[in-house]
């Protein structure tokens, strides 16, 4: 990669964090706890009223509700809820991890700050942040053939945080994203460990070596 690629790169993420910071400044204050549990789930939408939810600590699971497949994730601090302006708020949930701790407000209060506070600059850097993240996911499950799609979410498990990393199989990222079956998505990892393109433990990634673009 070229280094006006990488100093772009490296540009856009830190427009992205003063972006975010700018509007967790604004909207945290006037958010309200949300309760979690295990197995919790989150609506954008109760009563009628959409919701916008502040990630504080932890990650959670962004997942379609009708088939339970796992689009992205997402680690503290960041916010949820603007990509359902304008669309069904019901085809997607948020699976909280154990520890997360978060916080909403309404969608309609939120947007009437942003107005209030000129923030909409901010708003375009985190919307499409969120856009990018499921156009990531839309490239992932329409890969040619099995080995590219777990390419795919191998180099993509290694960039997660380390709390997801140690807390979940490989096997179980790959499937709870995929809709790929547990005997193939094994039977490639076992040829990738074979070969000594990856390390793994107890089930877990611990390196990626390197992976070939073909297998």
């Amino acid at each position: 990669m070229h280094n006006m690629d990488m100093m772009n790169i490296h540009n856009q993420e830190v427009d992205f964090k003063n972006s975010l910071n700018n509007l967790l400044e604004c909207l945290e204050p006037v958010a309200q706890p949300v309760e979690t549990h295990k197995k919790t789930l989150l609506h954008f939408s109760n009563n009628k009223i959409k919701y916008c939810y502040i990630l504080e600590k932890g990650h959670v699971a962004i997942n379609r509700v009708e088939d339970g497949l796992l689009l992205y994730t997402e680690s503290a601090p960041f916010i949820f809820g603007f990509t359902m302006l304008n669309r069904d708020p019901y085809h997607v949930i948020l699976c909280p991890s154990e520890d997360s701790v978060l916080k909403r407000l309404p969608l309609a209060q939120a947007m009437e700050i942003i107005r209030q506070e000129s923030l909409w600059k901010a708003l375009c850097h985190v919307m499409a942040h969120s856009l990018s993240r499921l156009f990531a996911h839309c490239t992932r499950i329409s890969q040619p053939d099995i080995y590219s799609t777990i390419r795919y979410l191998l180099l993509e498990l290694s960039e997660e945080v380390d709390e997801l990393r140690k807390s979940e199989s490989v096997v179980n990222y790959i499937q709870r994203r995929s809709f790929l079956s547990r005997s193939g998505i094994s039977a490639v990892l076992a040829e990738l460990r074979r070969g000594s393109y990856i390390e793994m433990g107890n089930g877990k990634l611990i390196s990626i070596n390197q992976l070939p673009e073909k297998f």
